[in-house]
C-alpha cells in the first residue's frame, strides 16, 4: 500500500465509528496502520506520566508494594507488564532523541523497549537512524548482537582470582547490613538465585508462565502440596514464554525470599544457633530479636501471627533489676494444622489484599490477631504474601471477617479499598493530528545484515569517542 494512499484519510476520519467489514482493502489497511501510530504516541504519553509518577513517588499506600503493583491494581495492567514499561519509562529520561520519535509515532513500543537495552545519550542518534529502517524483530537482533560485542568489549589482561567474601551487622537504627563480594562465578550464582526468587515471590494468579499449571501454593507450616493436574504441553518448559530476562533493581525482597527458601527446605537439629528466629517478649520484657536490635509493635505482631511459638520460661533475679533467669523452653505450638492449611490454600490461592495476587511465600494471618484469642478457623484465617502481611501489621491497612469465610479490606481512615477499581478511557479525548497515518511504517527497509549494520555504528561510535577526547585534551592544555 502507498504512503498516498495511506495519508489519504485524515485522522478524524479513522475514529468515525464505521463498521470495518465495510471498508475496502486499502482504506481497512490505512487504518489499522493509522491506529497502531495513534497508539504508540499514547503509550510514548503514558510512560512519560508513569515516569513522572515513578519519581513523585505519589503511588504509595497501604499495602502498594511497588509502583508495578499499583499500575496492576488501578491500571489492569499484569505485573510482568507493568515491570517492564517503569523500566523503559525510567529509561528514557536520559533519551530525549528516542523519546521524541516515540512521541511523534515513529518508533513503536516494542522498538523503544528493546533500543533501552543498549541506548545511551552517546548512542541514541545512531540508533535511532537503525530503528526507523528496520522491523521490530530486525532491532531485536541488532540489540542481542550489540550486548554480545559490549559484554565481550573488555580488557585482555589476566586477572588475580577474587575470593568470594561476605560480612553482615547491625546498626543503631536496628537494621541489618550485608557486604558481599563475589568472584564472577559465584556472583553468577547469586544472581541467577535472585531471579528466581523475584520469579516466586511476584508470581500471580493468571500468569500465562506459571511452571505448573493448577498448583497449589506452598506454605511454611505445610509440607509441598500434590498438584492439581496439567497437560504435558502446559508444563513443557519449551512451550512457556520467556518474561524473565533482568536482575530486580531492588535486592532485597528477593534475597529475603531465597532466605525463606533455605529456612523452609532444609531440615536442622534441636540444637542449632542462629538456624531459628528467636524473639524474646514477654512482661517486663522489651521485644527484641535474640542478640538483636529491638521489635516495633507491628514487626513483633507480624513474627506471631500464624508461626510456631515456642515459649521462654523466666523468673526476676532479685537484687539485680531488668535481670531475669531463664528456667527453660516449653513446647511448640504450631498454628494452624496441615489441613487446615490446604483448604485455606484450596480457597484463596494467592494474596488477598486487592491488586496483589502473588502465589508464592504466602502467610496464613488471623484477621482477629491469634494474641488477641482469634480462632484458627478458616472464618478468621486469609492468606497474605510477606510484604501485605507486614504492611498490615504496620497498620498500613486493616482486614474485616464477616462470617462464612468473606472479608472486606479498609484503608486506615476506615473507607472500604476496592478489589478491582474500575478502568475506563478519559471523556474528552480526541486522537492527535500531529501523528502520521504511517509513522510507524519503516523507513526504506529490506534485508538486515547485522554484521555490516553493527561494524558501521561501532566505527561511528569510536570516532566520535576520539573526537570526545581530542576535545577533552585541547581544553585541558
Amino acid at each position: 500500500m502507498s504512503v498516498t494512499a495511506l495519508r489519504g484519510e485524515g485522522v478524524s476520519s479513522l475514529f468515525d465509528g464505521a463498521d470495518p467489514a465495510s471498508l475496502s482493502d486499502e482504506v481497512l489497511e490505512g487504518r489499522v496502520l493509522g491506529y497502531a501510530a495513534q497508539i504508540t504516541a499514547m503509550t510514548a504519553e503514558f510512560l512519560d506520566h508513569v515516569a513522572e509518577l515513578d519519581q513523585r513517588n505519589s503511588w504509595r499506600g497501604p499495602g502498594i508494594h511497588s509502583l508495578g503493583h499499583w499500575l496492576s491494581w488501578r491500571a489492569g495492567l499484569s505485573q510482568r507488564t507493568a515491570q517492564e514499561q517503569i523500566r523503559v519509562a525510567r529509561a528514557l529520561r536520559e533519551l530525549p532523541a528516542v523519546r521524541q520519535m516515540f512521541g511523534e509515532g515513529r518508533l513503536t513500543y516494542s522498538k523503544v523497549r528493546a533500543l533501552t537495552r543498549v541506548a545511551t545519550p552517546l548512542r541514541e542518534k545512531e540508533l535511532v537512524n537503525v530503528a526507523l529502517s528496520c522491523t521490530a524483530s530486525q532491532l531485536e537482533r541488532v540489540v542481542r548482537a550489540m550486548r554480545q560485542i559490549d559484554s565481550s568489549a573488555g580488557g585482555d589482561g589476566e586477572q588475580q582470582p577474587v575470593e568470594s567474601r561476605g560480612s553482615c551487622k547491625w546498626n543503631f537504627d536496628g537494621t541489618l547490613s550485608v557486604s558481599m563480594r563475589l568472584a564472577p562465578l559465584d556472583g553468577a550464582r547469586f544472581l541467577a538465585g535472585v531471579v528466581r526468587a523475584e520469579y516466586e515471590r511476584t508470581r500471580t494468579v493468571g500468569d500465562p508462565d506459571l511452571p505448573v499449571s493448577g498448583s497449589v501454593p506452598r506454605n511454611a507450616s505445610d509440607d509441598r502440596l500434590e498438584t492439581v493436574g496439567a497437560a504435558d504441553s502446559e508444563i513443557n518448559p519449551a512451550n512457556r514464554p520467556d518474561l524473565w530476562r533482568n536482575v530486580p533493581s531492588n535486592l532485597a525482597p528477593a534475597v529475603v525470599a531465597m532466605a525463606d527458601a533455605v529456612h523452609e527446605g532444609i531440615g536442622m537439629p534441636e540444637l542449632a544457633p542462629g538456624a531459628e528466629i528467636l524473639v524474646h517478649a514477654g512482661e517486663g520484657v522489651r521485644p527484641h530479636l535474640d542478640d538483636g536490635p529491638a521489635l516495633a509493635d507491628g514487626e513483633l505482631a507480624e513474627a506471631a501471627c500464624g508461626a510456631s511459638v515456642r515459649e521462654a520460661l523466666s523468673k526476676k533475679v532479685s537484687g539485680r533489676p531488668g535481670k531475669r533467669a531463664l528456667l527453660g523452653l516449653g513446647r511448640k505450638q504450631r498454628t494452624p494444622s496441615k489441613a487446615m492449611i490446604r483448604a485455606l490454600f484450596l480457597r484463596d490461592r494467592c494474596c488477598q489484599t486487592p491488586g496483589c495476587g502473588r502465589t508464592r511465600h504466602l502467610h496464613a494471618h488471623h484477621v482477629v490477631f491469634w494474641s488477641n484469642d482469634g480462632e484458627t478457623e478458616l472464618d478468621n484465617l486469609i492468606l497474605l504474601c510477606g510484604t501485605c502481611h507486614r504492611a498490615l501489621h504496620r497498620g498500613g491497612f486493616a482486614i474485616k471477617a464477616h462470617g462464612g469465610q468473606r472479608f472486606t479490606f479498609y484503608m486506615p481512615d476506615g473507607s472500604e479499598i476496592d478489589v478491582s477499581p474500575d478502568t475506563k478511557a478519559p471523556g474528552g479525548w480526541t486522537p492527535d493530528e500531529r501523528i502520521a497515518a504511517d509513522a510507524t511504517v519503516p523507513v526504506g527497509g529490506g534485508k538486515l545484515d547485522i554484521g555490516y549494520a553493527t561494524e558501521v555504528i561501532y566505527a561511528v561510535w569510536e570516532w566520535k569517542e576520539r573526537q570526545r577526547m581530542a576535545t577533552a585534551a585541547s581544553a585541558a592544555a
